[in-house]
């Protein structure tokens, strides 16, 4: 990695986190509910059971949701920063269950 990717994501990483710190409802409904949706279906993709067609079909129908089920847990919540630390976790358990896949042939 170049040393001007490095700064680019850790200046990225820096911003979210401030943004997060400062408005935590609002970075979750606008930001971490859509990666976490992401890598959630992601991951869904890659994991659920059945044909890949049928899987790549239900979820497309299923993304919309999702997302709004995220949208609505943000809201609903009393608790600000149990949102934000729930999004995170699902995109960062969604990622690693990508990353860590093997690919598909």
């Amino acid at each position: 990695m170049s040393p001007i990717l490095i700064g680019v994501i850790v200046t990225v990483l820096i911003a979210l986190a401030a943004a997060t710190w400062k408005a935590p409802r609002l970075t979750s409904i606008i930001l971490w509910s859509l990666v976490a949706t992401i890598f959630v279906t992601a991951a869904l993709l890659i994991k659920a059971p059945g044909q890949f067609s049928e899987r790549a079909l239900w979820l497309t129908l299923a993304v919309p949701i999702i997302w709004t089920a995220f949208q609505f847990w943000t809201y609903w919540d009393s608790n600000k920063w149990r949102v934000a630390f729930g999004l995170i976790a699902f995109s960062v358990v969604g990622g690693v269950i990508v990353f860590l896949s093997e690919p598909m042939a």
